[in-house]
């Protein structure tokens, strides 16, 4: 039994190691962010990460879903603004004038792009990062925090816009959500849903959730 026994004590730690092994290589992507951030929109990478690499290791990799504590104080998972990076690459259609002058419609392939735009010091203990998504008709970034093993703690969008053209054009026209992170890193949160606004201050707190610290909500939903 002994002979047995001891090959899978000897495996396990190793088997361990994969999961911190490829969250560290992710992360290596990032480059330092100094805060205070003003602008989320105006940040920007010229690398990009791989979509399905990316939910690997940020969404089906992980044990549990990231979480947040509301302003009762109240831990929940996160539902709004999460879910599943693109990986695969749309098509659409466009009319284009052809030599003879005429218009046709032509199909074109959009490709969608997750940019790493940095990583950021909001505590020792944890790993936080900012990753960019162009995706087929929104633009958005989100804010993650991590173990130093690489568990999905927490998430906050920083950032949702609308394209009007969609795919065909990066321009954001219309803002759904929208950020700024203080020197002290306080993420000052806006909301405007069809009309109702709602104004957070997020905090991360001793555990690496993004807290609530502070809520007002102005305005009706138009629909």
């Amino acid at each position: 039994m002994k002979n047995i026994l001891f090959p899978i004590l000897v495996l396990l730690p190793c088997g361990a190691c994969f999961p911190q092994d490829h969250f560290r290589d992710f992360i290596t992507g990032f480059n330092p962010v100094i805060l205070p951030i003003e602008t989320i929109s105006n940040l920007s990478s010229q690398d990009s990460l791989s979509g399905k690499q990316t939910n690997e290791i940020l969404i089906n990799g992980q044990d549990y879903k990231p979480q947040y504590v509301d302003k009762t104080g109240a831990i929940k998972p996160i539902k709004q603004y999460y879910g599943l990076y693109p990986e695969v690459p749309d098509s659409f259609l466009k009319d284009v004038k052809g030599e003879d002058g005429k218009w046709l419609e032509k199909r074109f392939i959009f490709y969608p792009r997750i940019l790493p735009i940095g990583k950021l010091t909001l505590n020792e203990k944890f790993e936080t990062i900012i990753i960019k998504v162009i995706a087929f008709e929104t633009t958005f970034y989100d804010l993650w925090n991590f173990s130093k093993d690489g568990k999905a703690l927490s998430v906050v969008c920083l950032f949702w816009g609308m394209r009007d053209a969609g795919p065909r054009d990066e321009k954001v026209t219309f803002t759904i959500v929208d950020s700024k992170i203080t020197k002290e890193g306080d993420i000052i949160w806006h909301e405007n849903a069809d009309g109702l606004e709602t104004f957070r201050t997020y905090r991360l707190n001793p555990e690496g959730l993004f807290q609530i610290v502070k809520e007002e909500k102005k305005g009706e939903t138009e629909f």
